[in-house]
Formats: C-alpha cells, structure tokens, sequence
C-alpha cells in the first residue's frame, strides 16, 4: 500500500512538472532534461586514457540531488578515479541548478535522473549497467535501489546524516529500509549517527565523515592566490586585496533579515565597526534585491562587484556574482551566514574552513555541522535582534587588529579534523565490492 501511494505520488509530480514547464523555468529545464536523457546510453560515453579514447571503462554512477550534493561527491569521484584509470563517472542530477552548474573533470558525465519508477528504473540500468552506485546524502529512491539489489550492483550511501525523527527510521519507510540494508555500506557523517542507525538493524553502517568538508578543507591548505600566482582562479585580485585592508565582516548567501540585523546593528553601535569593512555575498542576485541593499547601507561608501572592484575608498562591497565568495572567506574575520531566518541555513563550512566564527539563524536542525560548530565554541545561532547585537559585538571585541579572531584556529583545525574517509573507503571497502558486482 505504501509502495502503491509513493508510485502515485510520482505520478502526480510529473504531471505537475509537465503543467509548470508551461511557464517555468526550472520545471521545463527537468522535462527537458528528462526528455534528452531518455536519448542517451553507456555506448556514448568517450572514456580516454592518456589521451586515447577506450570502448572498455567501469562506469561509477554517483547521484547529487543538486549542486551542495554535488560538492560532496567530486571528492569521492577522484579519489575513485585516481585508483584507477579505467573509471569514468556518471553524475545525475534531479535539480537544474545541480546540472546547469556541474563543472565536470576528465572521464565524467552528467545526466538528469528521471523520476523513480519501476519502469525508468529498468530503463536506467539497461542504458548505463553500472559497476557500482553511490548516493550522497539523502537520496533513497526506491525503484533505482531495487533495481541496483536485482542487478547485483553493488550501491553505497555516502555522507547520510539521520536523527532519531528521521523519515527512514519511521514506520512507513520499512520497504526502504530493506533496501537500503542491503546496501554494500552506508557511511554516516559521525558516531552518533552510526550507533543510531546500528539500532535500526542497518548493521552495513559504519562512520564515514562529512563529504561536505573535505572540499573546503582541500581550499584552505592550498596557498592564496595573492600569494602564488600560478593558481587559478576566478575570484578578482583586487577584490581580495581590498579584503586585506582592514578586519572584514563577510554576509554570505544574505537574504533580507540578515540585512536588516546588520543595519540594525550599525543604527544601535555605529563606532562598532569602526576600521572594519564589510563584503555582502546576496543569496538573491535580482537587482532589486542588490538595490535593496545598497539603500539599506547608503550612508557608506559602496562597490558593486560586478561594475567595479572595491578600493581603499569603499566600506562595503557587494558581491552579486557567484563563485568568488569561497575563496573571500580566506580574508574574512568574521562570517554571517544567511537561509537560516527562511527555509535553512546555506553552507557555513567555508567559512569555518578559513578559520571564520559563525552567525546563523535558528533554522539550522536540517544541518548537524551547525549544531557541532555551536558545541565547538565558533557557531552562533540568534533568534532576534539582541540576541545577534551581543553575539556580534562580543566577536568584534574579541579580535584584536592585524591579528586573526581568537576562535580562527578553532574552526579551521574543526573542519580538518572532521573531513570524510574517502581514501579509506576507497582502499578498504570499493575494490572488493566492485569485484563482486563485476
């Protein structure tokens, strides 16, 4: 019966996206992707080795729901890779931003994933036969995971995070959690987790770590770009020259009621952040919004990032472009951090990465490295304005000039200590589950 109402769900979400694409964007963006997958099979992948295209090649299927999950699993994919040449990796994506923004390496592919079925399901493994199948995250679809068990290709789940409400340890999620116990492994981001889903008879569990920090962990060792001019990057020197003037406070992924703290903030402390500067990073880059927040701090001298790089003479910079604002954290001193006042908070390993202390939102239960970095001493959740005045000026009045914050090391050396075991897994667990499945 559950099974039953979970296939008429699907049912009535792909009428929904077929009915949006009339005028939506992204849900036309998925039909099409549907569509255009449905055209593709294993025989046109070009796998190269040393440069010369191979018809023989093991293709690992890792699927991202979206871009987040996506940066968890490109770690995974090279350290796959780098064990052997033979291995070209097939990314599928339920989310258009996930597509749209994939930047793949050599002997990598990416797809959309049509909706679960049993139907795409078989399809799915007839045009791919994977050796093997990861999911990062939360992604349990039930068809696909069937289909894998009745191929005999071995599937992991990878960087899974559960709490004891979690939907698969309820009692309509049994027919997926006799999929997923069948699983070669799954690996849970902490012990916690692990122990936990020990008890709920996943005995295939074991303590992987966090995917999500080994990206931003591999950024912060590597030197600055300012520092050596032979790594490439597209964050603009000069905005990072301007970072290193002065203390600066980064609002990463800001929506509006971060804005509104901070303004409130510099209304009621204006000599606060005296010497300080400030670098916004909107979630939202609608030029409205962008205006919004130009009047919001009018009284200061502004850059926009994209009509020109800041100078000595701005106080604040707008960053409304993506992709520069995890290598900004790097010169940062303090970081907010934006989604927690909405729907949920946007990625705060960056920042602890580079060493930054954290203010969030309320929103954060979705993401456990925030309920760490509070138990750690350098995350800060507020619920209201004075709560966020005392947090932040207790920061500000930490930090002494030319020096990094006091909690710098703290978060940087956190983020480190708390990167998955890819290589582990890697070694100990992929090769001999892979032969079996071949």
């Amino acid at each position: 019966m559950i099974i039953w109402l979970y296939n008429l769900g699907m049912v009535c979400y792909a009428g929904l996206i077929r009915l949006a694409a009339m005028w939506n964007p992204k849900a036309k963006a998925m039909l099409l992707g549907w569509r255009e997958t449905k055209t593709l099979n294993r025989t046109q992948i070009h796998h190269q080795i040393n440069g010369v295209v191979s018809p023989s090649f093991e293709l690992i299927w890792i699927h991202c729901a979206s871009l987040g999950e996506f940066e968890m699993a490109k770690p995974i994919a090279a350290a796959l890779q780098a064990a052997s040449s033979q291995r070209h990796v097939l990314f599928s994506f339920f989310s258009p931003s996930g597509y749209n923004h994939a930047v793949l390496d050599i002997n990598q592919t990416k797809v959309y994933l049509p909706l679960d079925g049993a139907s795409s399901a078989k399809r799915w493994m007839q045009q791919w036969n994977p050796q093997a199948a990861i999911f990062i995250r939360y992604e349990f679809w039930y068809h696909y995971m069937k289909s894998l068990h009745q191929n005999q290709i071995p599937a992991f789940a990878l960087g899974v995070a559960i709490a004891p409400n979690h939907f698969l340890l309820s009692r309509i999620a049994q027919p997926w959690r006799k999929q997923l116990q069948q699983f070669q492994a799954i690996g849970l981001i902490n012990q916690n987790m692990c122990k936990l889903a020990t008890q709920n008879q996943f005995h295939n569990a074991f303590v992987f770590g966090d995917p999500k920090f080994n990206r931003a962990a591999e950024r912060a060792l590597l030197p600055s770009p300012l520092q050596n001019p032979d790594i490439h990057t597209n964050t603009n020197t000069e905005l990072l020259q301007w970072m290193r003037n002065k203390p600066t406070l980064i609002l990463g992924s800001a929506w509006q009621p971060e804005i509104q703290l901070l303004q409130q903030f510099i209304q009621q402390y204006p000599q606060a952040l005296h010497n300080w500067q400030i670098l916004i990073a909107p979630h939202n880059l609608n030029p409205q919004f962008i205006q919004y927040i130009q009047q919001a701090f009018s009284e200061f001298p502004t850059a926009i990032f994209s009509e020109n790089p800041p100078n000595n003479n701005h106080t604040i910079a707008i960053l409304n472009t993506i992709g520069q604002l995890a290598q900004c954290y790097r010169f940062g001193t303090i970081a907010i951090i934006g989604g927690a006042f909405g729907k949920g908070l946007h990625n705060t390993i960056e920042a602890a990465a580079f060493g930054l202390p954290i203010v969030f939102g309320p929103n954060h239960n979705k993401f456990p490295e925030a309920s760490q970095f509070i138990q750690a001493g350098f995350g800060f959740s507020v619920n209201h304005q004075n709560q966020f005045n005392q947090t932040l000026l207790q920061l500000i009045q930490q930090h002494s000039p030319n020096q990094p914050h006091p909690l710098s090391n703290s978060a940087a050396q956190f983020v480190q200590n708390h990167v998955a075991k890819i290589s582990e897994f890697v070694k100990l667990t992929y090769p001999q589950a892979l032969n079996q499945g071949n």
